[in-house]
């Protein structure tokens, strides 16, 4: 029972582990695009209040 009980241990630490690289892995990818998209964002709506002001 004891086998078992090491098996499963290990089993959850490989899920665990494999389930922190992807979100980081994911980070690297979404995060940066969404700093973009927040930057256009931003330039956009500047860009609209000049228009108002014109």
């Amino acid at each position: 029972m004891e086998e078992i009980d090491q098996l499963v241990e290990g089993i959850y630490r490989a899920l665990e582990t494999t389930e922190e690289r992807l979100d980081s892995r994911c980070d690297d990818i979404y995060f940066p695009m969404d700093l973009t998209i927040c930057a256009l964002t931003s330039n956009i709506e500047a860009i609209q209040g000049e228009l108002v002001e014109i």
